[in-house]
């Protein structure tokens, strides 16, 4: 069982953005806290590959993927680090129609993706439990995809009224990996979604080509992400401890539930919410994990 955590938890948006400290950094903090693997940011593969290679040497962690929209130089990149998978962070769909659109768009990255070994998968937030013609949009996307894998972050999914344990076992040999953060609160997916066409930018894509940018305007960026963000903080208030009395997460059944794929999943902590000092929870997550599970 890989129990790593993705750099996304040392600075949230920041380390999409590029800011913060430097991924050798963040390599030997996730090492000393406990993790085995590490799942990066397209920020992060702004670093030369064979500087990235020598660094996961030095810290004896392992790269098991990245979350960036899938394109052949984000794939390549992610071979030559001898990861497993490139998933897609999340993109705008609205009913079964665009899951349906996604998940062909799914198929053709992961037929590029194909020859270099790397897998193709999505990653849910809590809209795409939304329902429509008698589904949520997730199992749209998973129902007309034949290529494609999960990446199921039991958070969001319980937050958004899915019990991961039984869409683990739908999707059987379709969950690639989980995301691990602990939900104290299930308050639904919300209203409808954006629609793929509105006229708004993507969120992965937007991220595609930040390092581009000079500090000063991520920064700004930052700042404008953040105060847009506090006006939506109702589920980032509702992580808590792993193995908290007020969790409504069975971690031990959803293990039961990959454990009857024909592979193992790997397990990435995720966090926006922290309930104490940033380390101390994220080294508690990794310990309660290998002591409880």
């Amino acid at each position: 069982m890989q129990i790593g955590i993705g750099t996304y938890s040392f600075g949230g948006i920041a380390s999409y953005l590029g800011l913060g400290p430097s991924l050798l950094d963040k390599f030997k903090t996730i090492r000393d806290l406990g993790f085995n693997c590490v799942e990066l940011l397209p920020a992060d593969l702004d670093n030369d590959v064979e500087d990235i290679k020598r660094w996961l040497e030095e810290t004896g962690l392992e790269v098991t993927s990245v979350h960036a929209k899938p394109t052949e130089e984000i794939v390549k990149k992610m071979a030559a680090l001898g990861g497993k998978a490139v998933i897609w962070a999340g993109t705008p769909f609205c009913n079964k129609q665009e899951a349906i659109e996604v998940a062909h768009e799914l198929d053709a990255m992961a037929d590029m993706a194909r020859p270099y070994g790397i897998k193709i998968g999505y990653h849910n937030h809590s809209q795409e439990f939304y329902f429509d013609e008698g589904k949520c949009l997730l199992e749209h996307l998973l129902d007309n995809s034949t290529k494609c894998f999960s990446q199921l972050d039991c958070g969001w999914a319980m937050n958004g009224g899915m019990y991961p344990p039984y869409f683990i076992r739908k999707y059987k040999n379709r969950i690639l990996s989980i995301h691990v953060k602990e939900n104290s609160k299930v308050s639904g997916p919300g209203p409808r979604p954006a629609s793929r066409y509105d006229q708004q930018p993507d969120p992965a894509a937007a991220f595609g080509n930040i390092m581009e940018k000079s500090v000063e305007e991520r920064q700004k960026i930052l700042e404008e992400i953040e105060r847009a963000n506090a006006a939506n903080s109702e589920p980032f208030q509702a992580q808590c401890k792993m193995g908290a009395p007020e969790s409504n997460i069975d971690w031990k059944e959803i293990k039961k539930a990959l454990d009857e794929q024909d592979f193992d999943a790997f397990w990435i902590v995720e966090r926006e919410g922290f309930y104490d000092e940033h380390d101390k929870c994220i080294a508690q997550d990794c310990a309660w994990l290998k002591e409880n599970l």
